[in-house]
This record gives structure tokens, sequence and C-alpha cells, in this order.
């Protein structure tokens, strides 16, 4: 649901803040490139990146569709409208009436992406692209009448030649997580003992989610999208890098989930300061939109010894997993941004880290507003303002 276009809500989502990176602008919660109040289209990088003649590219491990991938192509009034079946409205969904083509709009998340100039997009969100569009087959029918060779699996994606522009559905929704708890264990709250101490729960290791794995990996993704975007283009390329599980887990209070998604992005991050290192006109941002529930806390020892210093019960007063690492040692993390019995933990308010590399990168100041990334990347382009968005 959108949050009201007036006063200030500290606590934002990925909708908004991607919407922020991708047009320098600010608006309210759950919008994608519109305005809040008077739903306007605002012009993204992306757009501007095609105006200028560039090739573009969006890779995530997110559904295709979803808020901070969909914010730098699509605009709509809800990240919810990711296919056409929820953009229409119906029994207990409200959908998003003013972006249906049928009423003059752009249609739903799936269809502006089908109908874009983006050269590749890799990612998940399948089962959005299998729906219905009014008079067009599916979802995907648009996209390959618009040029797009859509994929399916990793071999497809490696065999594509440079100049080819492809849609990657490589799940029918979010690719998988590569690592889990051992016995797919997630943080839990603490119950107290007859005694009132607290039991704490018993450590766990990580493990690789050999169950289900990802049919393809972020770095692979990276990989293949900087070969075929950057071979024989003089003029440049856009590409967005989505570690998107990163963020899910922590939702889910699954820790083993965050550092396996860490690392894959980590390795993704690897490549793309390869070609940097290759490539030293190339401007590389490693950002996050939003800040999340997980916080490296004490480990149930450190606890006790302060329970016995106080004389009291101490103990993380929310969700708690205590990981046991490759060396043996335990690790505490805490998520405690909702209640026991709720489904899921919230962002938080907190600043997000911004690695800067690449020409002009020294003269980026310590603190820098999110806005001011999307300033930094146009310039970098050299792209020219755009009063309106542009057409797909």
């Amino acid at each position: 649901m959108e949050a009201p276009p007036h006063g200030t809500d500290f606590i934002a989502d990925s909708a908004n803040t991607a919407t922020s990176i991708a047009t320098g602008e600010l608006t309210s919660q759950g919008r994608l490139a519109t305005s809040a109040g008077d739903d306007r289209e605002l012009p993204t990088i992306v757009e501007q990146a095609w105006a200028g003649g560039l090739r573009t590219g969006i890779v995530t491990t997110a559904r295709v569709t979803d808020a901070t991938p969909a914010a730098f192509v699509a605009h709509v009034s809800s990240r919810e409208c990711e296919g056409p079946r929820s953009t229409a409205p119906a029994a207990g969904v409200s959908g998003c009436p003013a972006d249906l083509q049928s009423a003059g709009g752009r249609g739903s998340i799936a269809e502006q992406l089908a109908a874009s100039k983006l050269d590749l997009l890799f990612g998940g969100g399948a089962q959005y692209f299998a729906e219905p569009a009014p008079g067009a087959g599916t979802v995907a029918g648009i996209a390959q009448r618009n040029g797009f060779r859509v994929l399916h699996d990793a071999r497809q994606m490696t065999e594509l030649q440079p100049g080819a522009r492809a849609l990657g559905l490589f799940a029918r929704g979010n690719l998988a997580r590569e690592w889990s708890g051992e016995n797919a264990r997630v943080a839990e709250t603490i119950a107290l003992d007859a005694q009132g101490k607290p039991r704490f729960p018993q450590p766990f290791g990580c493990v690789p989610n050999i169950a289900d794995q990802p049919p393809v990996t972020l770095e692979a993704m990276t990989r293949q999208a900087l070969r075929l975007l950057e071979t024989d283009n003089p003029r440049g390329f856009l590409l967005v890098v989505e570690g998107a599980s990163i963020d899910k887990a922590a939702h889910d209070r699954d820790p083993c989930g965050e550092i396996g998604e860490l690392q894959a992005f980590d390795r993704a991050v690897k490549t793309a300061r390869e070609f940097v290192a290759a490539n030293p006109d190339t401007l590389l941002i490693v950002t996050a939109d939003h800040a999340q529930a997980g916080q490296v806390v004490g480990a149930p020892a450190l606890y006790r010894e302060y329970g016995e210093w106080s004389g009291r019960a101490e103990y993380n007063p929310g969700f708690y997993a205590v990981l046991r690492t490759p060396r043996g040692e335990l690790l505490g993390v805490s998520y405690a941004t909702n209640a026991a019995g709720t489904q899921e933990e919230l962002h938080t308010g907190g600043n997000v880290p911004a690695y800067i590399e690449g020409p002009g990168s020294a003269r980026v100041p310590i603190l820098i507003a999110q806005r001011e990334l999307y300033t930094l990347m146009h310039a970098h382009l050299g792209l020219p303002m755009a009063d309106s968005a542009a057409t797909p």
C-alpha cells in the first residue's frame, strides 16, 4: 500500500529507495518511478541511457518484476502490480487501475519490461511472463515480438552472442538461496525455564542449499552481462546488478541465507571490479537501497555473564540465532524489529554503505544522499537531462 505523499516516513521500502537511485527523485513507499500525490512518470537513468545510445542490462536474483529491478524501467503506482492479473482490480486485490493499458497506462511491470528497450534482463519471475496479456497471448509473447530471446537455463545464457537481446527467466519466482541453516533452521524466540532463566537455542552451522540450488549464479549472470554489453560497443553501457535475497533472507530471519547471499554478491562484485581494472573508464557503485534487520550480537555466554553480574535474566528480546562458524566459534545474530508470531522482520532506517570506484570517485564526499547516486551516474555517462520518461 502506498504511504501518504505528505510528511516523512523514516523506514523506506525497496520501491521508493530504488526509485531515488534510478531517478534522483523522492517518492512514497510502494511507487516505482512515479511521483507521490500526482502520479507523474519520473524519467529513469536507464531510459536516459537508451536516449543516449547506450546498451542497458539488469541482473537480479529476485523476480525481474520485483521492486528494485523494476524501478529502473517500469512506471507504476504500486510495486504489487507485477503481472496483468495483479494489475487488474479483483476481489481482495486493489490492483493499479490507472496503469492498465485499457485505461491508457503502460500496463503491469512485466508488460513494461517486455516492451522495453533493455538489451539484457536476467533473473526470476517466469510466472508473470506466462500470464495472459490483453490481446497479445502472453507477456512472454510481447517480449519475443519485441526482439527478446527468452531463456530458461544457464547454457542458453552462455551461448548468447553480443548484440542479442535476451530475457532470462531462470525461476518461476525468486532464485533459490545458495545457503541455508542446518536442518533449515532460522532464528527463534527465547523461552524462559521454570526458574526464569533463558533457554538459548542450540548453535547450528550454515550449509549449501543442496536441495534447492539456484539454476544460475549471480556471478555467472554478471559475467555474461558484462561480456555481452561490452563487446563491440564504443558508446558504453549501464548495468544494474542486484543481490536481492540478502534482504529476503533477513525478512525471513534466516542468517545463513543472508550470509550465503552476501557471499554470492561479493563474488559478483569481484567480477565487476576485475572488469573495472581492465576498463578504467568504468564507474562502479556498490550500495544497498535500504537497511535491514539482522544484527551481530553476543553469543549466549555473554548474556549469561551479564546475567550473573546483574542478577537478572538477560537475553535477546527478539528472534535469536547462534551460528557455529567453520572455525568452531559462536556468533549471535539478533532480529528484533517485529514481535513473536509475526511473519517477517521489517526494514530499518540506518545508513547504508556506498563503495564507489572509477572516474570521479575521489571527489565523492564521505556521506552522500541516495538521490545523488543518480546524479553521479548521469554525469559519468554524459547523458542529457530529460523532461519526461522515454517511451519503451
